[in-house]
């Protein structure tokens, strides 16, 4: 199964929020980065979710999107 990878990112006022991307891992940020505002940073976390967790288990491949706070 894909993994899903987990990214922090970083508005421009200082908060954080965490996202989810089912893409490889290289892609991740730069699929994050292009569905947040401009001037937010991404940046990918060590560790990823097989997608079994109700967030996520019904992402489809190469989707993005914020996990609840």
């Amino acid at each position: 199964p894909n993994l899903v990878h987990l990214v922090r990112v970083t508005t421009e006022d200082g908060q954080s929020r965490l996202w989810a991307a089912a893409t490889s891992r290289e892609e991740a940020v730069s699929r994050v980065l292009q569905a947040v505002p401009e001037g937010w940073d991404a940046r990918l976390m060590s560790n990823s979710l097989r997608p079994r967790r109700d967030a996520v288990q019904t992402m489809t491949p190469g989707e993005v999107r914020e996990l609840a706070k």
